[in-house]
């Protein structure tokens, strides 16, 4: 609330001042800082390691119509050039999960092309990505398939992807920030056509050192016109290492140095013998961009991910206000979430 007081202050003093266009900023960033940088088709094709140890991830989520929501993965895990992949597939119903499958795969199942965004299990293509030259936006066509449920769908990217080497050498590219979807949905053997609004990245480079940290808190939330996708890591259990990214539909992106943000988790239950937050408090307020929003977990879906993530799937009401070239828009609807601890 102290915040929230604040920020209704700060609206009223510097609603005619706060003017700074959205730009590619990695110039008042740090060396120790996460710097996004603009993204290549490349950057979201398959990596590897070769015969090192490694792991590597795509994600989609969507918020759809008609009370649906839906994640998707692909998650590989390599050691000696031998590993597994998993094809996971959540959908949610008014913030509810109604199936939860994966499939497992040797990864000699896999081919996934080094150039462009492309992955195939068993000779059937999960995703694909291009570049629509028209916008300067990624495009994908998603399909997850399992007995009696599915999601085929289309990801038309509306913001600029970027991405980032984080402090402990792996990177996380955020394609989509924010995307239109459309497509079906198979629930029950039952279709389901639906449209909403989605988000994709992809991390690689995920060795020992990556998750020597204790774990991390991620998610993303929309006002009309800007999305704000943030990040708080966790190297132990008392530092938080904060990673915020603005961007304006249409146009680029914003990145706020981590001195200029603040954190709180609140509102502590008990889950699996650990203590989890269900409200979350995040802000800033620089000469660009004024910020501040509440995140209040209305469901917990909790999962235990390659033997050594404790893995927590939230669905936040998000509410609150951005105030950014020179006008402030309201943030209010429910976004996917998460924290993740590795101990």
């Amino acid at each position: 609330m102290k915040h929230r007081a604040f920020v209704t202050v700060c609206l009223l003093l510097l609603a005619n001042t706060l003017t700074v266009p959205l730009a590619n900023s990695t110039t008042m960033m740090n060396r120790d800082e996460f710097s996004p940088q603009d993204m290549v088709i490349r950057d979201d094709a398959f990596h590897g390691r070769g015969k090192l140890p490694f792991t590597e991830w795509w994600y989609f989520d969507a918020m759809l119509d008609n009370g649906y929501s839906v994640q998707m993965s692909i998650r590989i895990i390599s050691l000696l050039g031998k590993g597994l992949v998993f094809e996971r597939l959540d959908i949610y119903y008014n913030n509810t999960i109604i199936i939860d499958q994966t499939k497992t795969f040797q990864i000699r199942d896999l081919n996934a092309s080094s150039e462009i965004p492309l992955v195939q299990l068993q000779g059937t293509t999960i995703f694909t990505g291009t570049l629509n030259t028209t916008t300067g936006f990624f495009d994908y066509a998603v399909s997850f398939e399992f007995p009696g449920y599915a999601a085929n769908l289309r990801f038309v990217g509306c913001t600029q992807g970027w991405k980032g080497q984080q402090k402990g050498g792996d990177w996380w590219a955020v394609a989509l920030p924010r995307a239109d979807v459309s497509g079906s949905l198979i629930v029950d053997n039952e279709t389901i056509y639906v449209v909403g609004t989605g988000y994709h990245d992809h991390n690689w480079d995920i060795t020992a050192t990556s998750v020597m940290r204790f774990g991390w808190f991620w998610g993303k939330f929309n006002s009309p016109d800007y999305t704000v996708t943030w990040s708080i890591l966790l190297p132990n259990r008392i530092s938080k290492v904060p990673i915020l990214v603005v961007n304006k539909r249409n146009a680029s992106y914003l990145a706020i140095p981590q001195s200029e943000v603040w954190f709180s988790a609140e509102d502590i239950h008990s889950d699996h013998l650990m203590r989890v937050p269900h409200f979350f408090n995040i802000g800033t307020m620089t000469k660009t961009v004024l910020l501040i929003v509440d995140m209040a977990v209305i469901h917990v879906d909790y999962k235990r991910i390659m033997g050594t993530m404790h893995y927590w799937r939230f669905h936040v009401k998000c509410t609150g206000t951005i105030l950014l070239d020179g006008r402030a828009q309201t943030i209010n609807g429910v976004f996917i979430a998460e924290y993740v601890r590795f101990r």
